[in-house]
């Protein structure tokens, strides 16, 4: 054939990489990569097997699809199988029936006492023709090994050798997608991976022990190591979203988001959730109405959505006390206060996010007597249901500056009305969130949103205006603050807006 290659040049290349005699090698492969071969995929299975010699091993992939090379492998004499699902491998050599041996019988399917796995413990190599990292299966035995947080488990069926149906369930299971190509550069750069060109094929051969060891400490300073940057992959915002998650475990407080800042279908919401790792909502609005509004149908359609997708509500956003102070009367503000407890209750909510009416500073000490009284009320009914009443720091209310906070929240004294405390909001009235508030009124917040803005009112991403967001941050966590941290962005509603500051926020806790 002209301009093909031979077996033998398939050898020289193969021996110019580093594999030699006793080699025990997994190879990954694609036969159109190296362009015309003289004898097909049975010359590039002979050029395998002559280099390492009798006393080598020659692994590859049980083919699924039109992997050539593998699938003429796997139908020759003398060829091992290993039984399983999905990860079933071909081998043949003097280490053939050990490494195949008692894989459906592991936990995993890339870990410890898996083909993948004994590889690694025979310092074995990995040998890439034609193709890159992204087929290199010994990866996922890394991402096995280092545990990380967006493997998941998962249930196969499958056929014994003695030809009985069964059922296996896969613990750290790798995948949808992943992005290990970036991988390369570091294996050059540590010179645990050779590369030369077989035919038009770039060859790779990387010697999987010291490439384990290698990905451990990739993934120790990194798990999103093998995940990629695209914000419209779908899969590893999923799985980026599982290690955040992951990470969120390890703290005190809980992390929630203004979910009608996010979307106002629950699934869409949910699933931009997800992948900034928060599992919680604070709910005032779905399909575009308040969540009093929604029908006994909508109520069970959004929990069951919350239940499939293992989501809770932190606390309901009611619209309740947001009118004149001197136009409402107090039997009519329990009433719909009353409506908003239900629907607490009926979502399991940790508490109700309430405003403190809109009064003119020379009419305060009129009324002040008058908001307490109703604030003393609405503590007692949620009390009784252990659930607590936040009160919103808010320009032009009885709650607008930390000093007010502070006098009406000590005023009404019950264990179950708290401050929901906005740091722009703050800001907006010309505070310092923390170097200008006293510790005793932050001390008060149950919820402390995650928003930021200048003092000119001006909107900006967390840690860029003047409300001190990662200060509060901090000085929370040191007291191990067990409430709430909420999402609320200032720069505007929708699922580019929410995760430019869900991603602000991670940057501030990251570079604590």
């Amino acid at each position: 054939m002209k301009n093909a290659i031979t077996k033998d040049d398939i050898k020289k290349g193969l021996k110019k990489l580093g594999l030699k005699k006793k080699s025990i090698v997994l190879v990954h492969s694609s036969l159109s990569s190296l362009g015309k071969v003289d004898g097909g995929p049975m010359a590039v299975i002979k050029a395998l097997i002559e280099t390492v010699g009798k006393k080598g091993t020659v692994m590859m992939p049980y083919p699924l699809g039109n992997a050539t090379i593998a699938k003429v492998f796997s139908s020759m004499p003398g060829v091992f199988r290993s039984v399983h699902p999905v990860h079933s491998v071909s081998a043949m050599g003097a280490k053939a029936a050990y490494l195949t041996r008692d894989h459906d019988k592991m936990p995993t399917a890339c870990g410890k006492g898996t083909p993948f796995g004994k590889l690694v413990d025979l310092g074995g190599h990995i040998l890439l023709l034609g193709v890159d990292q992204d087929r290199n299966t010994v990866l996922h035995t890394a991402e096995d090994y280092a545990d990380l947080p967006y493997l998941s488990e998962k249930e196969f069926r499958y056929v014994d050798e003695k030809g009985v149906e069964k059922t296996i369930v896969l613990k750290r299971f790798p995948g949808p997608h992943r992005n290990s190509i970036g991988m390369d550069r570091i294996f050059l750069e540590k010179k645990i991976m050779k590369m030369e060109k077989i035919g038009n094929a770039m060859a790779r051969l990387i010697d999987a022990r010291k490439m384990i060891k290698i990905c451990l400490q990739e993934l120790k300073n990194n798990p999103a190591a093998f995940l990629c940057e695209n914000p419209n992959c779908a899969d590893c915002v999923m799985q980026r979203g599982k290690i955040k998650e992951a990470r969120l475990k390890k703290e005190d407080f809980t992390l929630s988001a203004a979910g009608s800042k996010v979307a106002q279908e629950p699934e869409e919401m949910m699933k931009i959730l997800q992948g900034q790792g928060i599992k919680s909502i604070e709910l005032d609005t779905v399909w575009g109405k308040k969540i009093v509004e929604l029908s006994p149908s909508e109520i069970d359609i959004l929990k069951q959505t919350l239940r499939n997708n293992k989501f809770s509500i932190s606390g309901i956003r009611s619209d309740i006390n947001r009118d004149p102070i001197s136009e409402i009367l107090q039997e009519d503000i329990i009433k719909e206060f009353k409506r908003y407890l239900d629907f607490a209750q009926i979502f399991d909510t940790k508490y109700v996010v309430v405003s403190s009416f809109y009064v003119l500073q020379q009419d305060r000490a009129i009324h002040r007597e008058k908001l307490i009284s109703l604030f003393k009320s609405m503590a007692d009914i949620a009390g009784k249901n252990r659930i607590t009443v936040v009160v919103e720091n808010e320009p032009g209310t009885f709650c607008a500056r930390s000093s007010e906070c502070g006098e009406i929240i000590d005023a009404v004294n019950s264990p179950f009305f708290k401050l929901a405390f906005n740091p722009a909001n703050f800001a907006l009235v010309g505070e310092k969130p923390f170097l200008g508030i006293s510790p005793h009124i932050r001390r008060m917040g149950f919820v402390f949103y995650v928003n930021d803005a200048l003092f000119s009112g001006e909107p900006q991403l967390p840690g860029y205006g003047n409300a001190e967001i990662k200060e509060l941050i901090s000085i929370l966590r040191c007291w191990c603050f067990s409430g709430f941290f909420c999402i609320k962005p200032e720069i505007g509603s929708g699922k580019e807006n929410f995760n430019m500051a869900a991603n602000a926020f991670w940057h501030l806790l990251e570079t604590m």
